[in-house]
């Protein structure tokens, strides 16, 4: 009952995240064959500037379908709006509006805060690896509708990359909705974090979206493990401070 209560409060923005997903998914796939066209116009280009640099850069890196789904795809679509939408499902809900009624009917069950909040982590993280997951399946069923072929292998490590790191996300949003008692704060907060990590890893080459996105993957098929084995306890330091606050909240 009470996992059904959290999809029930969180479904909408888990199926508007996954509809959304799809169609880039679907729409990156078929983008392929226009982009290919273009790339005769990214050899005139001069490199002789930054910019040139840049462009011609990611130019050569999309001219096999794997670079062109990871440049387009990966670095860009999947993990911006993923991590959008894990801060919108770790926003809100039971912990950010505990006053309400149905909170209150929820915490009346026979159950313990601590299944109460460990089936809203679970719920959570279980829609955030379907929008990781499932999205990204779809560009190796449409890859030979466009004449080129992806690996499902490399769809679910990319996705499960995205998923372990970018988790922290989740996990911090849901903590500050243990901190303050509306959506927004939490939301905006969060927003505003990853905005400011993702300003540091274009200017450093390194960070959390360099994690989630596996770009050590494409190049030289090297999972980013040490990333992803540092986020695992940020993840839970948040979680655990999340718990110890909604433990002690007075309902």
């Amino acid at each position: 009952m009470l996992a059904y209560k959290t999809w029930l409060d969180t479904r909408w923005r888990f199926l508007i995240g996954l509809g959304l997903l799809t169609l880039l998914a679907f729409g990156t796939a078929f983008e392929y064959p226009a982009v290919m066209r273009l790339m005769p116009l990214a050899d005139k280009v001069d490199a002789s500037s930054s910019i040139g640099r840049a462009i011609r850069e990611a130019a050569d890196l999309q001219r096999t379908f794997r670079g062109f789904v990871w440049y387009q795809w990966v670095r860009q679509n999947l993990t911006q709006l993923w991590t959008l939408f894990a801060v919108l499902l770790g926003s809100g809900g039971l912990l950010a509006h505990a006053s309400s009624g149905a909170s209150q009917f929820t915490l009346t069950l026979p159950v313990s805060r601590t299944e109460v909040f460990g089936t809203r982590v679970m719920v959570g993280l279980g829609e955030l690896l379907a929008l990781a997951i499932v999205p990204f399946l779809l560009i190796p069923l449409c890859a030979p509708a466009v004449g080129q072929s992806y690996r499902v292998v490399d769809a679910l490590i990319h996705g499960a990359c995205i998923f372990a790191g970018g988790s922290v996300f989740f996990c911090l949003a849901l903590f500050l909705s243990t901190v303050f008692s509306d959506l927004w704060r939490p939301l905006l907060i969060t927003c505003a974090i990853a905005v400011a990590l993702g300003v540091a890893d274009q200017l450093i080459g390194a960070g959390i979206f360099h994690v989630m996105t596996a770009e050590s993957y494409l190049r030289a098929n090297a999972v980013p493990w040490t990333g992803l084995l540092a986020s695992a306890p940020v993840s839970a330091a948040l979680l655990y401070g999340a718990m110890a606050n909604f433990a002690r909240q007075d309902f």
